[in-house]
């Protein structure tokens, strides 16, 4: 099984989108057996829902958000990924710094997908903002998921 491990700041809004977009694609797809899908943060306080705006267009998209509790990263859950991918290059080093041996399965997003940039942080904007957000992730989601269908062994 692929484990995949995203990670942004507090994992109560770029992270749990991402997790929630990704899943979503491995069930359309009938991979739940061979994908595994987790977030966390690198500064995440214990168990706070995602935030409200994160919520309100992930449900614009028919999928649920109201089970995510926060979770920090830990070393444990770096150990126990296959695959890391970071919502900014600041996480990245975040991960780097907590577990260097990781450097092989840990990119930013973009940097997967194969495009430049961070996803920006929604945190404290409008709906529109999250709704950015949350595109910008499904594109780069689209963008990575041959590489992420191969991963889980896989043809597409």
């Amino acid at each position: 099984m692929l484990r995949i491990l995203f990670v942004c700041t507090g994992n109560t809004c770029r992270s749990p989108m991402a997790e929630a977009l990704l899943c979503e694609k491995v069930r359309q797809a009938g991979l739940n057996d061979k994908v595994s899908v987790l977030s966390a943060g690198i500064m995440a306080g214990y168990e706070y829902p995602a935030s409200k705006f994160a919520c309100a267009v992930m449900q614009a998209r028919h999928i649920s958000l109201g089970e995510h509790r926060s979770r920090q990263l830990t070393a444990d859950a770096i150990a126990a990924a296959d695959l890391i991918l970071t919502m900014a290059l600041s996480h990245k080093r975040a991960v780097l710094a907590l577990a260097p041996e990781a450097a092989d399965k840990v990119f930013t997003l973009c940097e997967f997908a194969g495009a430049a940039g961070d996803v920006d942080d929604p945190y404290g904007g409008s709906y529109e903002t999250y709704d950015s957000a949350a595109a910008e992730i499904d594109s780069l989601l689209g963008q990575a998921w041959k590489k992420i269908v191969a991963l889980a062994g896989k043809e597409y």
